[in-house]
């Protein structure tokens, strides 16, 4: 393909970006989601201001390129919201850096050059200032390739409320069995013991001082003056979901209301984790090489997937220089290849002799998020097609454990209530434990009440505070439903807890719906399978029925809540299984292009050295829903704007709006940085650096070429800004 000279695509001076490694693999955010709200005021000065201010723009690590000694402009100040830094030099254009006209008459002269197009591009009145950037564009697939000489596929499954993981040998001759992790002691009636609670307790010094079922109970036998110092730390999985501003700055607060480093919270989890595994490997004789797989909710921003990798370096699970040890799986995907992988001859219809593809979606119901992904099984080779992005929301079983909090509100009062919850927090926790055993037991066709026992720290902590004891205030609000008995239990009515459960159900049911009624899918699901720890509740897998059985069979594979683990197992002996992927929102780029009056708003108009740019256009590089296959390659080339540049800086942008033309538009928000690093050259000429970013993976990765020596550039992507 006939490509345009890069710098045409160039304003006056240097476009930069920043972002990753050479060979690191970041998240893309192909599977992750974008706040709904953008916030136009957040955005520092724009682009047009750097232009008409006459700002030599520049980041602290590169030199004032393009700031010639003549030149009359102000260098070391930096605009930081461009998705390109611009290097505005007097006298750039006359450089023959780039000019209109320049763009204008090669278009003219070179009317058969092809148009390469990214599907779903629907941007057509920019046609004519597209066309020098779509030309360079290029759109391949990419062979990634990753290192199988591992011995065992670990897979760890941080849940907001439980904790896992599970292991397979990968080369041994007769075990080739799925271990999940050893039975804990301590576990409690009713609750699942294959798993412990996502519970970290340190030490007032920060410490690590255990996880899990020996958490909980050391905080809880801890006397309430001396817990008052430690660090409790209970479902904080949470807040990394939809986080656009995670960073490695980001602080979590234990119960204690006292702040640790987030990175310092994960980290010191997967070093737990890690120890254990090794533990039991080394039980059966062997010290392996291990691939390790941690699965994450679909819908996690870019940004907290690379949190999740740079926490496992730092439990030394793996590091930069090995990162193909490390797999980050989204959990939806993981508990598909588990579903696929029991349930194949269901699924792949064979009628007259022959096979056909067939399609299923899978819902997965945790503590904090529910995600849901549908993939289509080839009948050829069983491997699996994303049929539609992967959607869901914050409404997991939490949800529920909320609407009961707020019962305690209205009953016992707010003011009380969160005095309790800071002052007697280990006493909250039990009493929170107590709820949750009842609510997994509820089930439709319960008549008796369901027993929450309070602790007595509870009941002689309201006696001092509201001088009433707790019997009176349930008395006093006034429910049938809600009852007390001496025995210390607070007596649910199973049709109080079904209230409870119901706004939760109503936003799964309603995430489920849209998806079925996609027009685009046409009626191609035939499967439905319900997995993840909520689907145990009987309450929830009949809700899905009534709503849906008419529709689709439904399939609840037995041990539910550990088909996220056993997937993230399979999906680590074969990350190449899934084959395509949606994309949830789209990527791209800040640039600054030649004015083209009726087409570009006014506002976005910058005049320098005589010539007209349209400033803060968002360049797309793939577009939310658009299906990527593995390793498919989006590679576009820049020229720097000096001989003497050592660095370009590119900022990366996401959206999940269809319509967002500039980056300072609504819900349209800077996620990453991508830096390449250039070699230097005597050669006077200026050269083309080809880079390419990754796509189809769970994360994408970036690498860039000169194209003049065939050489690697140092890459590095960034989407923790």
């Amino acid at each position: 393909m006939k490509e345009l000279p890069m710098h045409l695509d160039q304003p006056p001076g240097e476009l930069t970006i920043e972002n990753g490694v050479l060979g690191a693999s970041m998240d893309s955010g192909i599977n992750g989601s974008i706040s709904p709200t953008g916030s136009q005021a957040s955005q520092p000065e724009s682009l047009a201001q750097a232009f008409n201010s006459q700002l030599c723009v520049m980041t602290p690590r590169m030199s004032p390129v393009g700031c010639s000694s003549d030149s009359s402009l102000e260098c070391g100040k930096e605009t930081d919201n461009l998705v390109e830094e611009v290097y505005v030099a007097k006298h750039s254009i006359t450089k023959g850096i780039i000019c209109a006209e320049q763009i204008e008459s090669y278009a003219e002269k070179t009317p058969n050059i092809p148009m390469v197009e990214l599907d779903g591009l629907e941007d057509v009145n920019l046609r004519r200032s597209c066309f020098v950037e779509k030309v360079v564009v290029n759109v391949e697939n990419h062979k990634t390739q990753k290192s199988n000489d591992f011995d065992v596929v670990v897979s760890v499954d941080i849940g907001t409320t439980y904790t896992g993981y599970a292991f397979a040998f990968a080369k041994h001759p007769t075990d080739r069995q799925i271990h999940m992790m050893r039975q804990s002691e301590g576990g409690d009636r009713g609750l699942n013991n294959q798993k412990v609670p996502t519970v970290l307790l340190l030490t007032p010094e920060e410490k690590f001082h255990s996880f899990g079922y020996g958490a909980r109970d050391a905080y809880h036998d801890l006397d309430p003056q001396e817990a008052k110092e430690w660090l409790y730390f209970d479902k904080f999985k949470i807040n990394l979901h939809n986080n656009m501003d995670v960073n490695r700055d980001t602080q979590l607060n234990a119960v204690n209301g006292k702040s640790v480093s987030a990175l310092s919270v994960f980290s010191q989890t997967l070093h737990y984790l890690k120890d254990q595994v090794y533990k039991e490997i080394s039980d059966h004789g062997i010290m392996p090489t291990l691939r390790w797989v941690i699965t994450v909710p679909a819908l996690w921003t870019q940004q907290a997937k690379q949190f999740i990798r740079e926490s496992a370096y730092m439990a030394d699970i793996c590091s930069p220089e090995n990162s193909d040890r490390l797999l980050i799986a989204l959990e939806p995907e993981a508990a598909s290849v588990c579903c696929r992988h029991l349930h194949f001859d269901q699924i792949i219809k064979i009628e007259n002799g022959s096979t056909k593809s067939g399609s299923y979606m899978v819902v997965d119901c945790g503590g904090g998020t529910v995600d849901i992904t549908v993939h289509n099984v080839s009948s050829q080779n069983g491997t699996l097609r994303e049929l539609h992005k992967a959607t869901g929301g914050p409404c997991g079983s939490l949800g529920i454990d909320e609407e009961f909090s707020k019962l305690l509100d209205v009953v016992f009062g707010p003011n009380f209530m969160e005095r309790f919850r800071q002052e007697r927090s280990a006493a909250y926790n039990e009493l929170m434990l107590s709820f949750e055993s009842r609510k997994r037991s509820c089930t439709t066709y319960r008549s008796s009440s369901l027993n929450i026992f309070l602790p007595f720290a509870f009941i002689d902590f309201f006696r001092q505070i509201s001088g009433m004891e707790v019997e009176t205030a349930i008395k006093k609000y006034g429910c049938p439903e809600l009852s007390w008995s001496n025995e210390g239990i607070m007596k649910i009515h199973p049709s109080l807890m079904f209230q409870l459960f119901q706004p939760t159900l109503d936003k799964i049911i309603e995430h489920v719906e849209a998806i079925l009624s996609s027009r685009r899918l046409d009626d191609t699901i035939s499967y439905l399978f319900l997995v993840g720890g909520f689907s145990e509740s009987q309450i929830l897998q009949e809700a899905i029925k009534d709503n849906f059985s008419d529709r689709v069979h439904i399939i609840i594979p037995q041990a539910v809540s550990l088909s996220v683990l056993k997937g993230g197992v399979l999906y680590g002996m074969n990350p190449s299984i899934i084959t395509s992927r949606r994309v949830t929102h789209t990527y791209g780029l800040g640039v600054v292009k030649p004015f083209l009056n009726g087409i570009h708003p006014i506002d976005k108009l910058v005049i320098r050295g005589g010539q007209r740019w349209c400033v803060d256009v968002l360049e797309r590089l793939i577009e939310s829903g658009q299906p990527v296959s593995l390793g498919q390659k989006v590679s576009k080339k820049y020229t720097p704007a000096s001989t003497k540049q050592s660095e370009i800086v590119l900022q990366v942008y996401a959206t999940v709006s269809k319509t967002a033309q500039f980056i300072t538009d609504a819900n349209v928000h800077k996620c990453g940085r991508l830096r390449l690093v250039l070699p230097k050259t005597s050669d006077p000429k200026l050269r083309e650096i080809v880079v390419s970013l990754i796509f189809g993976g769970t994360e994408v990765t970036a690498f860039a070429v000169d194209s003049a020596t065939g050489q690697s550039v140092q890459t590095t992507l960034d989407f923790m800004l």
